[in-house]
């Protein structure tokens, strides 16, 4: 404890793993979503195969993940969508409603 508070070589270890911690944390949505390149995939991979807490966090994420597709199965009504869909169409177009033929 005491190379922790003295800045010791302990101290800069736990700094070291606290950066890749957060660089892995930090792409782990993308890593889930397999949209990684495959060095930071890999680099990733052998993060959570080394790092308990990590992989604590990856294992959350697969969780609410996967419930989340399971309970989002739904498709909104076809009218509904329609209606958006019209919606976005004016406010992308404003000036389209305003436009009528000449008599």
């Amino acid at each position: 404890m005491t190379d922790v508070l003295s800045g010791g070589e302990a101290a800069r270890h736990l700094d070291h793993d606290a950066v890749d911690c957060n660089q892995a944390l930090g792409k782990l949505f993308e890593y889930l979503d397999a949209e990684l390149g495959t060095p930071d995939s890999e680099l990733i991979r052998a993060h959570l195969a080394e790092c308990a807490p990590c992989l604590g966090e990856y294992d959350v994420e697969v969780v609410v993940k996967n419930l989340v597709k399971r309970c989002c199965q739904e498709s909104a009504p076809a009218d509904l969508r329609l209606r958006i869909h019209e919606r976005l169409t004016i406010q992308h177009h404003p000036l389209a409603t305003d436009v009528r033929p000449d008599a």
